[in-house]
């Protein structure tokens, strides 16, 4: 049984490499996109800005066009109480610009209200481009489950709206692949894939793990062949493995690395499902 889902590579699993490198990174490793981070988490430095950089821009379309591989999603907007529906417009151009899917979207906003709201602000801005808002969610952030932001997305009543799907975010929130399975298919975007143990970490290391502890696929001990099962048919696979690799590895040896470990286990999985 081939596996039809299209494979990219996040940010995480090349942190640190500029937007060109990260996808010749991947058109290396033979993957079919990537995913680039043009706006920094709050608290966070961004190493490589995009966003009103015109030749930085230019560069990655550029490497794309040279390479052939796409840009699966840009991160990261970030709802706060404070947002407004123009903030967006920059990153919502730029992401335009570089051909991407998807814009990830993520809330710091308590009020769901106000939330849903500027989500469908960020839906409909994308939509205006051909693009869809995918909302994650964290366990530590407003929206921390996946039942959370299926809520979300359905109070903004945007048909542009949807869900990015986190393995580890879905297990750290006390999430299942049956939750995953509730969930209507149109709304789910892609899947950011990575494995990690079973056993939940201190709430206090939750974080860390996060960002540089995950584990390639296959290599934990998480649901990931009952998590497959639950997909849509051809939803994209997006490899986040933040940390497997020592910093100091280059961008092109991480990809090729978090690639062949992806489909080792993709391999094997098939195989299960066949016999």
């Amino acid at each position: 049984m081939p596996i039809a889902h299209p494979l990219a590579i996040e940010y995480l699993t090349v942190a640190g490499a500029d937007p060109v490198a990260e996808i010749e990174a991947a058109a290396a490793a033979g993957l079919d996109a990537v995913g680039l981070r043009v706006l920094a988490p709050l608290g966070l430095a961004l190493a490589h800005p995009v966003v009103g950089n015109a030749a930085r821009i230019r560069d990655i379309r550029r490497a794309t066009e040279r390479t052939g591989v796409g840009i699966l999603d840009v991160e990261l907007i970030t709802l706060t109480a404070a947002s407004r529906p123009a903030d967006f417009a920059p990153a919502i151009e730029t992401a335009a610009e570089i051909g991407c899917r998807f814009v990830q979207v993520v809330s710091e906003d308590p009020v769901e209200a106000r939330a849903a709201a500027n989500f469908a602000a960020v839906c409909a801005a994308a939509g205006a481009f051909g693009m869809r808002a995918a909302l994650e969610f964290m366990r530590w952030r407003s929206v921390r489950t996946i039942e959370d932001a299926a809520r979300l997305v359905r109070r903004a009543g945007h048909p542009g709206g949807g869900i990015v799907l986190d393995t580890l975010h879905l297990s750290r929130s006390g999430g299942t692949p049956a939750a995953v399975a509730a969930v209507p298919p149109e709304l789910l975007c892609y899947l950011q894939l990575c494995d990690a143990p079973a056993r939940l970490p201190p709430d206090e290391d939750i974080l860390a793990e996060a960002r540089g502890g995950r584990l390639y696929p296959g290599e934990g001990g998480l649901w990931l062949d009952e998590l497959l099962d639950a997909l849509p048919a051809g939803i994209p696979i997006s490899i986040e493995v933040p940390g497997a690799m020592a910093a100091q590895a280059s961008a092109a040896e991480r990809a090729a690395r978090a690639a062949a470990a992806t489909r080792t286990y993709l391999a094997g999985y098939a195989a299960r499902r066949t016999r």
